[in-house]
């Protein structure tokens, strides 16, 4: 009865991510990375949504942001790269709910629109997890206070991982893992190219204005961690085969979106199994005893995969990290991952021109395209996806293991669909569960019987599941990831970021401004008719723009050894003029000039 009660609770658990991804919520959000590591936090409540855009990505096993640390120090890029960093983002007047409070809105606006300062303190190795907390980087640039997937009630079951990105991220495992993360790379360095022009045009500034490079660097590495989460998922061991779907619900069999979805939940719950979920799974209480040991992602004896050049190599995932080494049995698997991950966020790094420092890559680096075929073609085999196809844990130190086909497993899977996914699961797609999930791991099973080392089941050469396709079949980039650079002025999505980032796009914003915006909050901020938030919100808006177009002096004579910053960027630079006695700084003078 205790083992029947302890697999139900494991059953009803929600849907895991692939290498850990953890949301905490610190008394002291500014402070660095590795100082919050060490502090005990609290988990986000809720745990999706504009609740997760608001704190850090930082816990005691951030596997994502851990692998972006290791690959960085195998790059030789500065430690300054992942200091901890402030963005200064102007907002509405608006109000979002927040697990039950209402909290000021997070989205971005123009800054002649400011009515308050929001600010978020981040590094750019917790973007590597943003996959399994946002939509895209625009997402989370506003807030997390929007939704592109059909049929969500609100903005955190949007983002909640069980009912919604869940279903939909199969681009977290091999082939289409390969496709998103060739965007981002992409996306990566044609930002990088507008920071190696940015910091052609300042050469003659004597560095006042590297902070705008950096900042922008900064934009182009974080895109690249981005896309190094579909990189890092591809090696989880768990991630190495062709899951059932599309990360478009629309491509799901279905006459409505709540059909679509149906199918989308349970799906992803199947694929979590054969995945490996010790994830969720080891968050039962300390008094089972029990250790979820689940292949594919544990160390288990024949859980191995296939490498491009035919050898047969043990693998581990999720929640193992500590296992990848050198010197350990995952020795292929560790020199090859972080070989293609040096080499994408080198190739970033150099082509935004290492405003940080030089990179020294550690001795013995050999640069590969992290786009290949060798970053993205191992597969699991045969044998390793069977034995994925159940749940493996240890109670009191006995090993037990139930089949995800057992008559008891396909009875609870439709209820945590519905617990979970909330989802309502007819009858008729109930039983079409059951028979398909049967199928499936009948398949498995005489695929590994017949052919253990092979990779027919990991490279697609499977069944459908429930009319869904193994993900080769739906190739192309989710519609609701970042657009290719360059990026549409009139896009809210990408103006999101632009506003969000605004120093990182400095030579946009110095082609755009006009005095009259910048005067515009100047008299805003000495209306004493507005509520202070909002005139300090004017003051502070005031300032970042005026500094960037301010000329000390009078429009006859003025310092010409301080040239503002978009004297440097714009093709046709404006000006505003001020003189303060006794003040020569532009700091304090845009200050004086827009603040009363």
């Amino acid at each position: 009865m205790k083992r029947t009660l302890i697999v139900a609770a494991m059953l009803l658990a929600p849907a895991a991510f692939a290498w850990d991804s953890v949301c905490t919520k610190f008394p002291n959000k500014s402070l660095e990375a590795d100082a919050l590591r060490s502090q005990t936090g609290s988990p986000c409540v809720p745990s999706a949504g504009p609740a997760t855009a608001r704190e850090r990505w930082i816990g005691p096993v951030d596997e994502h942001r851990r692998l972006w640390e290791m690959t960085r120090e195998r790059a030789g890029l500065p430690p300054a790269v992942s200091a901890t960093r402030t963005l200064t983002v102007f907002t509405g007047p608006g109000m979002v709910d927040v697990g039950g409070s209402q909290q000021p809105t997070f989205v971005p606006v123009a800054f002649e629109s400011a009515a308050r300062v929001a600010y978020r303190p981040y590094s750019i190795g917790e973007f590597t997890h943003l996959p399994d907390f946002s939509w895209a980087l625009w997402d989370w640039a506003s807030g997390h206070e929007t939704c592109p997937l059909e049929g969500a009630t609100s903005v955190a079951e949007c983002h909640d991982f069980a009912s919604h990105m869940g279903p939909v991220n199969s681009n977290h495992f091999v082939p289409q893992s390969r496709g998103h993360y060739a965007h981002y790379h992409q996306l990566a360095l044609a930002r990088a190219a507008e920071c190696s022009a940015l910091r052609s045009k300042l050469t003659g500034a004597a560095g006042r204005f590297d902070e705008f490079q950096r900042e922008c660097e900064l934009e182009a590495l974080m895109l690249e961690a981005v896309g190094q989460h579909y990189l890092q998922d591809s090696w989880s061991m768990g991630h190495m085969w062709e899951r059932w779907g599309s990360s478009t619900l629309t491509d799901f069999p279905g006459d409505t979106t709540e059909e679509k979805r149906d199918r989308a939940v349970l799906t992803a719950l199947v694929s979590g199994f054969f995945h490996g979920a010790r994830g969720v799974l080891q968050a039962l209480p300390a008094w089972t005893s029990y250790d979820v040991n689940d292949a594919m992602c544990a160390p288990w004896d024949g859980v191995r995969f296939k490498a491009l050049d035919g050898s047969l190599n043990p693998g581990i995932g999720d929640d193992y990290l500590s296992l990848l080494g050198a010197e350990t049995p995952y020795e292929l698997q560790t020199n090859t991952f972080f070989q293609c991950a040096v080499s994408g966020m080198l190739e970033v790094y150099v082509a935004a021109g290492e405003a940080h420092g030089p990179a020294a890559p550690l001795a013995g680096f050999v640069s590969v395209d992290p786009t290949s075929e060798n970053c993205f073609g191992q597969r699991a085999t045969n044998q390793s996806i069977a034995l994925g196809a159940a749940v493996n844990f240890k109670v009191f130190g006995g090993q037990t293991t139930i089949p995800i086909d057992a008559r008891f497993v396909s009875l609870m899977l439709p209820k945590v669909a519905r617990a979970s996914g909330k989802v309502a699961v007819a009858p008729k797609i109930r039983n079409e569960f059951r028979f398909e999930l049967q199928k499936v791991v009948t398949i498995a099973r005489l695929r590994a019987k017949d052919d253990p080392e092979g990779t027919s089941l990991a490279t697609g050469q499977w069944s459908t599941f429930m009319g869904v396709q193994p993900n080769g079949a739906y190739p192309g980039i989710a519609s609701y990831i970042d657009a290719p650079w360059p990026w549409d002025a009139g896009n809210e999505r990408t103006q999101f970021v632009r506003r969000a980032f605004h120093r990182a796009h400095a030579s946009e914003w110095c082609e755009s401004t006009t005095v009259a915006k910048i005067d515009g909050l100047r008299t805003r901020a000495a209306d004493t008719g507005l509520p202070v938030e909002e005139r300090v919100a004017a003051c502070t808006a005031c300032t970042e723009l005026a500094l960037r177009h301010l000329r000390i002096g009078t429009p006859a004579t003025w310092d010409t050894t301080q040239e503002p910053l978009c004297g440097y960027l714009s093709t046709s630079p404006v000006y505003v003029y001020h003189q303060v006695s006794g003040v020569t700084d532009p700091l304090g003078t845009a200050t004086r000039y827009c603040c009363p």
